[in-house]
């Protein structure tokens, strides 16, 4: 499918409150399928909300992949033929858990997950790190994911459109605090551009389990690093965008970035830094 309308569902989670969450994504989602779009976003770990200081609080909210929150969005995309995308606090092996975005296709079946491969701060202590960055080649176009703060780091995005991504789905609790939300704009023009890709970023508004601020601003930006929409920083609301795939085949034809690569000199990249060796000690911001 060539052309298709995105909905990108930026709402606010009380911490905890999985039932009570849930039926509320569960009314935008039968809004924006009323409204013809094919593809569904919800923001990171929307079922649960974030306590950043306190990630031991997360435990009793860890899920399996038959539980309650993917079977609830399975039945519905299924029932009102959408794709949904989100991630969720998934136990993966026993006693092991990853942040996990999930894409479920318009027949209810679960086709795609992505582990998160940067967590930060106390979430290091909480979640298994991914190694992977698979692409899922759908109806809808050729879809890979990162989650939130994975989208800071280049070599996440690159590594998808490699694998041959039209669109980077980003899930996040993206907070609004010191310079974040100039970060968020920027970091998301810069990985859409540097790889001629869509970039569909889900992010959540209103308070954390710590009452810092969300820094909302969800958006779609196009393979030019250009924002086609965008929401405000309180908004709890839906934002629908058009998606035309062909701009991405138009781009990387033009614009030969992926294929002028010198891999030869990147070799320093899978190295660490000098000095700060044992950085995941010091606990992130």
């Amino acid at each position: 499918m060539k052309n298709f309308k995105v909905a990108v569902i930026q709402m606010s989670s009380d911490f905890g409150l999985v039932k009570k969450n849930i039926e509320k994504a569960e009314k935008y989602i039968r809004e924006a399928a009323s409204k013809e779009a094919k593809l569904i976003c919800l923001p990171e770990v929307f079922n649960t909300g974030i306590k950043f200081q306190g990630m031991n609080q997360h435990l009793d909210l860890i899920e399996k992949k038959d539980g309650y929150t993917l079977t609830k969005l399975k039945s519905l995309a299924k029932e009102l033929k959408v794709h949904i995308t989100c991630t969720l606090l998934l136990e993966v092996e026993k006693n092991i858990c990853e942040n996990t975005a999930i894409l479920i296709d318009d027949e209810g079946n679960l086709i795609g997950t992505y582990a998160k491969t940067h967590p930060v701060g106390e979430e290091r202590t909480l979640v298994r790190k991914g190694i992977e960055y698979p692409v899922f080649d759908t109806k809808l176009g050729k879809i890979g994911m990162t989650i939130c703060y994975d989208a800071c780091f280049p070599e996440t995005s690159r590594i998808l459109a490699l694998n041959g991504a039209e669109i980077m789905i980003t899930p996040a609790a993206w907070r609004g605090g010191h310079y974040f939300k100039e970060w968020w704009d920027l970091t998301l023009a810069c990985r859409a551009l540097d790889n001629l890709i869509y970039v569909i970023a889900c992010n959540a508004c209103g308070f954390t389990g710590n009452k810092e601020v969300y820094a909302g601003k969800s958006q779609v930006v196009n393979p030019l690093g250009q924002v086609l929409g965008t929401l405000g920083i309180e908004e709890e609301t839906i934002l629908y965008q058009d998606i035309h795939l062909d701009r991405v085949t138009i781009e990387r034809n033009f614009n030969t970035v992926l294929i002028d690569r010198n891999i030869e000199s990147y070799k320093k990249l899978t190295e660490s830094i000098k000095g700060i060796e044992n950085m995941e000690k010091l606990g992130g911001f």
